[in-house]
């Protein structure tokens, strides 16, 4: 295998992984949860509802540790749709930096959107934050797979990037 079907087949695996990550996550937002189709749409919305009425109503005595602090990043989790959104859009002008603060934002949403999908199937259902139902809890894992797919696609992008520029 030379060094040109190398890149090739690189450059085919971020753009399967952009791809997929936008299947991903039109599937949750269009797949009926309990029979009711565009259900994740929905669910955004009220959640995204939910989260700036808790955090407009948020008063510093509301929070007694770190743990009920780090509780309250939960909320900024509807705001991920939007820096999906951003990421679908920057996709196509990415540059060579992996680590630049925009990508790590994007990485740091997906590992804790994951790190909660993961929750919602390990924690038994009368405690599992307030999520009772099957439908949404796949919901979730695929949604937040979808942002999984993306980041890593923009880290497959960037690394092909950079090794592209050392090699040219």
């Amino acid at each position: 295998m030379t060094s040109h079907d190398a890149a090739k087949n690189t450059l085919m695996m971020d753009v399967l992984l952009f791809r997929l990550a936008i299947v991903a996550w039109l599937v949750c937002a269009i797949a009926p949860i309990d029979g009711t189709w565009f259900a994740g749409v929905g669910v955004f919305v009220v959640s995204m509802m939910g989260s700036v009425v808790m955090l407009a109503n948020l008063t510093p005595d509301y929070v007694d540790s770190l743990g009920e602090m780090l509780g309250l990043l939960a909320l900024l989790m509807p705001g991920y749709n939007l820096i999906f959104l951003w990421g679908l859009w920057r996709f196509s002008s990415l540059g060579p930096h992996p680590w630049s603060g925009w990508n790590l934002l994007l990485y740091a949403c997906s590992l804790h959107a994951c790190f909660y999908a993961f929750a919602f199937f390990v924690t038994p259902s009368d405690v599992s934050l307030t999520v009772t139902a099957t439908g949404i809890r796949w919901v979730f894992a695929i949604w937040s797979g979808s942002l999984l797919l993306l980041a890593l696609a923009f880290l497959v992008r960037c690394y092909r990037l950079r090794r592209l520029l050392r090699e040219g």
